[in-house]
């Protein structure tokens, strides 16, 4: 594993070839991190100064270097821990605004398009064109991808979105997680060129044939410490979505209206920023409202494991983060994965790295693909008897 500094113009100028340790993450939905270990010397001092820009040899993404702790151990051992974030931090520097205008005369910024269309449009605004200020383009930028193509669809669907005042990446994460959708930004080489695009990731489950599988299970050697469970503890099928001019009852995808008695879940939303005078452009707001609202209190169900750290999928050949992949269960159960982050580990152990997966569908041994998730084990109250009662 070989870590690299870059000059102003994103071009390698110093290898970075003896480290301590180095722990380098890259995510789907936001940026994400690195921590370096080395020893503390002049010339390492010198050569990771704030700002600094690193790259790996085994990836695209872009690291900056942004705080710095020099230690002095008990026994004269002198390290320097540098740590950052991804290139994409900078979109916490971009305010996502449609002018300069005064919150009276522009309180919100109002979008219209599909997900991925207005997620472009708030970078390109912001960050190419720099409707706020020409100072707010980020430099060597390019919009596009040099990556594979997703095979997943974006979803088609119109929706209408305003956006409180807040920063771009803030904005982008809100309405990423909220449609599946992620955004990076990739360096092209030596080129002196950032890529940056919204993408849905590729469908690498054998429900699909246009790809080769990647399969994660205890048969093929590649997964161990299996455990399962699902939960509907905080589960609403139906919301009562609440406006000053009107309300909307607002059933989730796939529910019948009919649904009664204990079955019925039914979630309360209060939508007092909906001011809309009462028609078909009220009810189209609520409905909307309600079933972003219903996608947070989704029945959960998950099948976790520990991915052995030498299996023989490749990052960036056999999957890249946002793709669906599948881990299995001896006795049959399935989950689609969701590739959520990638991470690099290089220490006294040797180099290694792994992904860290998230549930997107829990399918049980013959039956119907059932209820749809996005949760992390990491998200879950599990000590709670409600989740835990649950589990299989």
């Amino acid at each position: 594993m070989e870590v690299y500094t870059l000059d102003a113009l994103l071009k390698r100028t110093e290898v970075v070839d003896v480290f301590d340790s180095l722990i380098w993450t890259e995510r789907w939905q936001k940026e994400g991190d690195f921590e370096l270990n080395v020893s503390s010397t002049p010339a390492n001092k010198k050569l990771f100064t704030s700002g600094t820009m690193l790259a790996l040899n085994e990836s695209s993404r872009i690291m900056v270097a942004e705080t710095y702790e020099d230690t002095v151990s008990s026994e004269g051992e002198k390290a320097l821990k540098v740590t950052g974030r991804s290139v994409e931090k900078c979109l916490y520097d971009r305010t996502a605004r449609a002018s300069m205008g005064s919150l009276t005369a522009e309180s919100k910024w109002s979008l219209s398009g599909t997900p991925g269309a207005i997620m472009r449009k708030v970078f390109h605004d912001i960050c190419v064109t720099g409707v706020l200020d020409a100072s707010d383009k980020i430099p060597y930028i390019y919009e596009g991808t040099i990556l594979p193509a997703s095979t997943i669809s974006e979803t088609t669907t119109v929706v209408n979105i305003d956006l409180e005042p807040m920063n771009v990446a803030d904005a982008l994460n809100q309405i990423g997680v909220q449609y599946d959708l992620g955004y990076r930004m990739v360096r092209n080489g030596d080129l002196s060129q950032i890529y940056f695009d919204v993408y849905a990731g590729s469908d690498r489950t054998t429900g699909q044939t246009g790809l080769p599988a990647v399969i994660f299970s205890p048969d093929l050697g590649n997964l161990q410490d299996t455990k399962a469970l699902v939960s509907d503890a905080v589960y609403k099928n139906c919301a009562y979505v609440f406006a000053p001019n009107g309300s909307k009852v607002v059933w989730l995808d796939g529910i019948d209206p009919a649904t009664a008695g204990f079955d019925k879940r039914v979630l309360l939303v209060k939508a007092d920023d909906i001011t809309l005078a009462a028609g078909a452009a009220l009810d189209a707001a609520l409905t909307q409202r309600g079933k972003e609202e219903l996608s947070k209190n989704r029945q959960i169900s998950a099948f976790d494991g520990e991915i052995t750290q030498y299996s023989d999928y490749k990052y960036g050949v056999d999957y890249q983060l946002g793709d669906l992949i599948e881990l299995r269960n001896t006795d049959g159960s399935t989950n689609k994965m969701r590739v959520t982050e990638q991470i690099f580990v290089s220490d006294k152990e040797g180099d290694r790295n792994y992904p860290t997966l998230s549930v997107n569908q829990f399918i049980t041994p013959g039956s119907w693909l059932s209820w749809d998730s996005n949760q992390k084990w990491a998200d879950l109250d599990l000590n709670t008897t409600a989740v835990w009662g649950n589990q299989v």
